[in-house]
């Protein structure tokens, strides 16, 4: 039985790219089409992918997205993608979790240390770019952390 993730901030990369990946590993996707249904359809989902981009075809910035949904689901673990490696998305990710009153635990496809005692934690942001889903060896690390974090 496949596990359900929420797409809820969606951009080009996140369908073309993640959707299939998070499929291969087991998960089952819902696209968010609109941000006012985000408690509808948050509910038993074992995660949400929030892409960082600029342009998504929900119309709130990633901030908001992310604000709207801890107050739906606040123990919801949380993925953030972009084409930016993880030092360049590192700022926008703490951002994020200052707005919300948190200091979140940031891991990356390439992180080093031993992190999975804080996955699947509501104040860790697991974060991918195109990058960790195009080199097999990535690719391969990606598909674990997930598999820890989105339980």
């Amino acid at each position: 039985m496949s596990k359900p993730v929420l797409l809820a901030r969606p951009h080009t990369f996140i369908v073309a790219e993640m959707k299939p990946f998070l499929e291969e590993n087991g998960f089952s996707i819902t696209k968010l089409e609109n941000l006012g249904l985000l408690s509808n359809v948050i509910k038993g989902t074992s995660g949400a992918v929030i892409s960082l981009a600029i342009s998504s075809s929900i119309a709130e910035s990633a901030d908001t997205v992310f604000q709207q949904l801890k107050l739906a689901s606040p123990k919801t673990p949380v993925l953030f993608a972009s084409m930016l490696g993880l030092d360049q998305a590192r700022p926008a990710l703490e951002r994020i979790a200052k707005l919300v009153g948190m200091s979140a635990t940031i891991v990356g496809a390439d992180s080093t240390n031993d992190v999975t005692a804080q996955l699947g934690r509501q104040e860790t942001f697991l974060y991918f770019n195109k990058d960790d889903l195009a080199n097999p060896g990535r690719r391969a690390i990606a598909a674990r952390l997930i598999q820890r974090h989105f339980r």
